[in-house]
């Protein structure tokens, strides 16, 4: 038998369609990709569920709308539950309310595990979905462009994307290039803190800073905050970044870094170069605020630059 090419074969389905004079339908739509490499097809108009609140600000600032969030959206003031139906937390999501809902589009996050468990479930209803991460402004800038372009938002992008790099440009062209400054990045929990490397935004700014993470330059602090290691690195700055109540987080280190004799003696601690860093411009994604986010590291690094 005689191959026949892809070209012949296209002709044939065309002339079909004409015959019945049925005109072949494109794909409308804009099509995605999600941070594991998936294309979504988003339909025009379509109806949208968040299950994490700073994606949730993220679609709404492109020009689209929700018809569902998870709890974080409305305990950060992102959307009203009036408004919205609300799925069930950010880390319990409720499948069939999702389904109840009938989306044309998920949006889930690529970093938490009780996410990444609702693909087979989703994929098997249906459900168009996509998992995204943000740790930079570049991840933001790109998730932006996205989903500003499944919502026609180009004057978007414009004021929430293009004017904050434009900003965070300017800033960063007043900053040394080099430095031979360190820090030591931790998340402090009620219970104890953990050192961090850049898989988050403070660290990824301070990077950007030409700052040195003690961390990165001794990982066994990684696995356990070393006193001693500490010491030994003496940081020029101590970040804290609080994971839950920040109100037990500052607890936490009243007690165990302020009144601890071996944390107290640090350079950083005496020189008033200890931060716990505000939830809302580095734990929530800041989004339209990230040059504030910038700003806020670079006024306690280089104070005399800002007076």
């Amino acid at each position: 038998m005689k191959k026949i090419s892809l070209s012949l074969i296209f002709l044939l389905i065309l002339s079909l369609f004409t015959a019945c004079n049925v005109p072949p339908s494109p794909l409308e739509g804009t099509l995605v990709e999600d941070a594991l490499g998936n294309a979504v097809l988003i339909p025009e108009s379509p109806r949208v569920v968040s299950c994490y609140g700073s994606f949730a600000d993220c679609w709404l600032l492109s020009g689209g709308s929700l018809v569902g969030v998870t709890e974080d959206a409305v305990e950060e003031g992102i959307v009203s539950e009036s408004d919205v139906t609300v799925v069930g937390s950010v880390k319990s999501v409720n499948l069939e309310q999702i389904i109840a809902l009938d989306p044309d589009f998920v949006i889930l996050s690529a970093d938490l595990a009780a996410h990444l468990k609702l693909r087979d479930a989703l994929e098997a209803a249906k459900i168009p979905h996509g998992y995204f991460r943000v740790d930079s402004f570049s991840d933001y800038k790109a998730l932006m462009a996205q989903f500003c372009a499944v919502n026609h938002g180009e004057d978007a992008f414009e004021r929430y994307v293009t004017r904050v790099e434009s900003d965070i440009r300017d800033l960063m062209a007043r900053l040394p290039s080099e430095s031979d400054l360190d820090f030591l990045l931790v998340r402090v929990y009620s219970t104890g803190m953990k050192a961090k490397t850049e898989d988050n935004l403070a660290g990824q700014i301070l990077a950007e800073f030409a700052l040195h993470n003690v961390a990165s330059q001794h990982p066994s602090l990684l696995e356990d905050l070393s006193v001693e290691q500490v010491i030994r690195s003496d940081p020029d700055f101590i970040f804290a970044l609080a994971m839950g109540s920040e109100e037990a987080a500052e607890e936490y280190l009243r007690l165990n870094v302020e009144n601890n004799p071996a944390w107290s003696g640090l350079s950083a601690v005496k020189n008033g170069n200890y931060h716990l860093l505000p939830k809302d411009l580095f734990h929530y994604k800041p989004n339209e605020r990230w040059a504030e986010s910038y700003e806020y590291l670079a006024k306690i690094i280089y104070p005399d630059l800002f007076e």
